[in-house]
């Protein structure tokens, strides 16, 4: 990620992701649940939020609730490690969810190491990262 410490604004450069997966039966198929996974946990990670007033949801349509778009999406590194041995048929492996469990807590990793601030609270938004900067009460050095 890049920190700008004077807005707090985080830019996600790129996500690498590695997986244990048997044999792959569809290639494309397969690439595509990774990449859609990685999507899904980068807009958690920064930008999706249900807003609550008085208990009631206030986020009641895509117009208020910001999702990932091909102009949020970071280079996408996928490492796959072949076992070739699996539970399923054919020695398969399941790929849905894998992909995107991770990715907020790495991004939130990411944003700490960068600029020491620890956000606990997802998204990872800049007004958080910004507010934990000036919390800091000493100026940020790039790469902490």
């Amino acid at each position: 990620v890049a920190v700008d410490p004077h807005t707090g604004q985080v830019t996600v450069n790129k996500i690498v992701s590695a997986h244990d997966v048997g044999t792959i039966m569809n290639p494309l198929t397969h690439q595509g649940q990774i990449e859609g996974g990685m999507v899904q946990g980068l807009g958690y990670g920064v930008m999706e939020e249900i807003m609550t007033e008085d208990g009631q949801i206030s986020t009641l349509s895509l117009g208020d609730y910001k999702l990932p778009t091909v102009n949020d999406i970071p280079e996408l590194v996928t490492v796959l490690l072949e076992s070739g041995s699996g539970p399923a048929p054919y020695q398969s492996k399941g790929i849905g969810e894998s992909s995107n469990i991770p990715v907020a807590a790495a991004i939130a990793n990411a944003v700490a190491d960068a600029v020491g601030v620890r956000i606990t609270d997802l998204p990872v938004t800049a007004e958080k990262v910004f507010a934990g900067i000036q919390a800091l009460g000493e100026p940020v050095v790039h790469g902490r």
